[in-house]
């Protein structure tokens, strides 16, 4: 078989990960990505927007238990991707997949039953990893979804935080050009670039149509056109000077390449916040950006230790 050229896209490719509250149009969203599309569908409730794409929609499995077990899901895309001309892969969502093993290895650890209470997070954190690594590996575009929830901290004030954890979000990144959140402003809602991997973020977008039809497409415009290929390059190795927050902060420590991996950076931010005591968002991320640079000996890339895999 002859070898086939390789495009020059305009753009990277749709490497993203999406964030919101339930409810607020993260599924419709992904309805709006490029087709033919295959669901892995998680939550259970794609089917009721399916309609708005504008392309074919195929389901990973029509057994509900099959989209949120990771090796049925890794199995399945092993049997059926090949040829199937699929150009999007959507995981709605990963919070559905992960957290009911990580209730369980909460619940068996309160009940006593496992004698190493590190060890029983396994099972999670070998989900992930199959799930990334599976997913990715087809090469097509990619939209990861996964909730935002709200509860109170020891003041009772309102604390906004990811179903998703900080180091499983920062392994997530390396995966990802794009995230993304969903935002609302009154009667309107809109995407949030949070972070670009090659392009511009903290832009917001609002959705005209009500079904963010030509959304994924405004985006592109926004966070690349313009660049050229030099000025991509620099916007990936520019330090930042701000985070959205801690996932954020502790994905970029990562991608520096001075910690062994997710888990010790995300100890190290750690670290660095209860000795610096910082009393605003912008003294930590001064002291963590401070921290990271001053690692002076980069760590060589190695592989997580098996207690590191089954942290957090």
């Amino acid at each position: 078989m002859a070898f086939k050229k390789m495009d020059k896209t305009v753009f990277p490719p749709r490497q993203w990960a999406l964030v919101g509250y339930p409810g607020s149009g993260k599924s419709t969203f992904a309805s709006q990505m490029i087709g033919p599309m295959l669901v892995v569908d998680a939550d259970h409730r794609f089917a009721e927007v399916a309609r708005l794409a504008t392309d074919e929609i195929f389901q990973l499995s029509e057994e509900p238990a099959d989209n949120v077990n990771a090796e049925r899901i890794a199995a399945l895309l092993k049997e059926n991707m090949s040829g199937s001309g699929i150009k999007t892969v959507v995981i709605d969502s990963l919070t559905s997949i992960l957290s009911p093993l990580i209730v369980e290895a909460i619940l068996d650890n309160d009940a006593g039953r496992n004698k190493n209470r590190v060890a029983a997070f396994k099972d999670k954190a070998l989900a992930m990893r199959l799930l990334q690594d599976t997913v990715t590996g087809w090469g097509v575009d990619t939209l990861w979804i996964y909730h935002l929830r709200s509860s109170l901290d020891g003041q009772a004030r309102e604390v906004e935080s990811t179903t998703i954890s900080v180091v499983e979000l920062a392994r997530l990144r390396r995966s990802l050009n794009l995230q993304l959140r969903v935002v609302q402003e009154q009667e309107r809602r809109g995407i949030h670039v949070d972070w670009a991997r090659r392009g511009r973020s903290g832009i917001t977008l609002w959705d005209e149509s009500g079904c963010w039809r030509g959304m994924a497409e405004k985006i592109e415009a926004s966070v690349y056109g313009g660049l050229t290929i030099e000025e991509m390059n620099a916007l990936e190795k520019q330090a930042p000077t701000s985070f959205n927050g801690p996932e954020e902060a502790i994905a970029w420590g990562v991608e520096q390449g001075r910690f062994r991996d997710a888990v010790h950076a995300k100890n190290t931010y750690d670290k660095v916040k209860n000795e610096k005591k910082p009393k605003t968002a912008a003294d930590m991320w001064r002291f963590w950006i401070e921290a990271v640079e001053g690692r002076k000996q980069t760590i060589d890339e190695a592989p997580e230790s098996e207690m590191d895999i089954l942290r957090y």
